[in-house]
């Protein structure tokens, strides 16, 4: 069947063959290029997609691909909470606090000023959407490209190049939202501002991303909610509230720069293994009966 013999490839076809048809509805629509006479609002179409196509379609490809109790395995990552509290320190806070300290580097101690004066927004403003968006969007986002697709490619050419092979997936699969009002925008992106945008989705904002993305999941031995936390924290940080709030005139393009920095060093640290147990230890603690020691 060729869903077994080529399971990566028969996700990718779900998955970009669904998500695209259920952009198609609101890109035709008047928030689109306006081909129907209608405004067909996004959202639908984008949470069909993520619950539907990412969460249950990699479930089902694992299903068909590896049996019943891979895909039963597969789905309990959703709920794999067990980790060390400094990784749910560093994918709460790690990435504001990233931002924080460039900032400083940048603008100097003056950068202090609007955090302690806004201290009071982060609860309402930042941690309680963060936690609600990771648990019913990037929960089964991260299902699709972590727990599918890079941890199966990971184990045959590595996590750095998985995660290099996933950015640019994660940000083509995007494309069509370049068309639709506040897809990747808050009004109407102009079409000379595409190319800009292309590189940002396929290289600038996925890169480094998908390679931090990869060390916290193997490095909290596969906790989908970490990695959904850590994903949601990166989206928020660059948003317009926590711009506008903690790092006043900030440009969201400082955060992934800040990014690609962090994400340099763990890979350098770490030698290209993003917290992967070497074949040789994994092996080894599996003769052990014990499980893989996980490399930080």
């Amino acid at each position: 069947m060729a869903v077994r013999a080529h399971p990566t490839i028969a996700y990718l076809v779900l998955l970009f063959g669904g998500a695209w048809l259920l952009f198609l509805p609101a890109l035709l629509g008047q928030s689109g290029i306006g081909l129907l006479a209608v405004d067909i609002p996004r959202e639908p179409g984008l949470l069909l997609a993520v619950l539907a196509i990412m969460g249950g379609g990699s479930i089902l490809v694992t299903w068909i691909a590896d049996g019943g109790a891979a895909a039963k395995a597969f789905a309990r990552r959703a709920i794999a909470l067990r980790a060390g509290p400094q990784w749910y320190l560093l994918a709460i806070f790690g990435v504001p606090v990233l931002v924080l300290v460039a900032t400083v580097i940048l603008r100097g101690p003056d950068a202090l000023a609007p955090v302690a004066q806004n201290l009071a927004e982060l609860p309402g403003g930042y941690l309680l959407p963060l936690i609600i968006a990771a648990v019913l969007i990037n929960i089964c986002e991260e299902m699709a490209w972590l727990s599918f697709l890079t941890d199966r490619w990971q184990e045959r050419i590595g996590p750095l190049r998985a995660s290099l092979a996933v950015a640019p997936l994660f940000g083509l699969l995007h494309i069509p939202l370049f068309f639709i009002v506040g897809g990747l925008a808050d009004g109407r992106l102009p079409l000379s501002a595409f190319p800009e945008y292309a590189v940002l989705l396929l290289v600038v904002a996925t890169v480094p991303v998908r390679i931090l993305l990869t060390w916290v999941w193997n490095s909290t031995h596969k906790s989908l909610p970490l990695a959904a936390i850590f994903h949601q924290s990166i989206d928020m940080t660059a948003g317009a509230f926590m711009l506008a709030t903690f790092y006043p005139g900030i440009n969201g393009l400082w955060v992934y720069a800040a990014l690609a920095v962090a994400a340099l060093v763990v890979a350098v640290a770490t030698r290209g293994r993003l917290g992967l147990p070497s074949r040789a230890g994994a092996a080894g603690a599996a003769l052990a009966g014990a499980p893989a020691v996980v490399k930080v």
